[in-house]
């Protein structure tokens, strides 16, 4: 049996039991909710006050893995605050751990995008920030451009040509930069990829988190919110499947599939 522990801006007791029922054999997952309101500052701030609790609770657990998600709040101190975090968690608990932007710009090192575009659904503020992270390791965000939505309710409900749009007015403006990265799991644009992918012939880097997740469930941060077909996790990995696209099972995995995609 692995044990998986996972600190998320929004997570429910609800959501983790649904989780669970469709989890591969001897993976377990232990959640905790961070419940991140609006992206702002304050916010972030009120909720780092409890995310060391949170990490102290979940190393009481014989965990396998510490997996952090939230690209705002991993960000909001700056560039190289998500290697703080993990050095903080380390002080608490020997368990491997990692966040979501360690493993995207590990995955841009290792395909070598170093200019890149980024369309995002969040506020102008959290964008530039965002940029100053990547620009830290060594990724330049050549121009990116974003909706303005300030919680992953309100992204929940845009339309997948939200994305669309977005990406494919920053590729014709930018035609010489070698990828597009567009986070929030919560947006739902993996109908859209193969389109953007197909038209401009750049790779795009997206995170998507409902691999698992069951038809008609809501997953909150930690998974896709899912809409009949088109958005269930099969019907995301069938997607990125066809247009060539490696899937890992755990973050984990995520580097390694990369080099070995990169080496083929």
């Amino acid at each position: 049996m692995k044990l998986i522990g996972l600190i998320s801006p929004n997570l429910s007791e609800e959501t983790l039991v649904d989780y669970y029922k469709i989890l591969p054999e001897g993976i377990r997952i232990e959640g905790r909710a961070l419940d991140v309101g609006k992206y702002t500052d304050s916010e972030f701030h009120r909720v780092e006050q409890g995310f060391f609790d949170l990490v102290r609770d979940l190393a009481k657990r014989p965990l396998d893995f510490l997996m952090v998600t939230g690209e705002l709040f991993l960000s909001y101190k700056g560039p190289g605050s998500d290697r703080l975090i993990l050095a903080a968690v380390k002080e608490i608990t020997p368990t491997p751990a990692s966040t979501v932007l360690t493993a995207v710009t590990r995955a841009c090192e290792a395909l070598r995008l170093r200019r890149v575009v980024m369309a995002t659904p969040f506020p102008e503020d959290q964008d530039a920030r965002l940029v100053r992270f990547l620009a830290h390791d060594g990724i330049e965000v050549v121009a990116h451009r974003c909706l303005g939505y300030e919680n992953s309710k309100a992204i929940w409900d845009l339309p997948p040509e939200t994305g669309y749009d977005l990406a494919s007015s920053l590729l014709r403006d930018h035609p010489d930069v070698d990828g597009l990265y567009m986070p929030c799991n919560k947006w739902r644009i993996i109908s859209v990829i193969e389109r953007i992918e197909q038209e401009f012939g750049k790779p795009v880097v997206a995170y998507i988190a409902g691999r698992t997740a069951p038809p008609g469930k809501r997953m909150g941060h930690a998974g896709a919110v899912i809409s009949g077909s088109e958005g269930t996790a099969a019907a995301k990995i069938e997607a990125l499947t066809a247009v060539g696209a490696a899937v890992a099972d755990l973050p984990g995995q995520v580097v390694g599939l990369v080099k070995a995609r990169q080496a083929a």
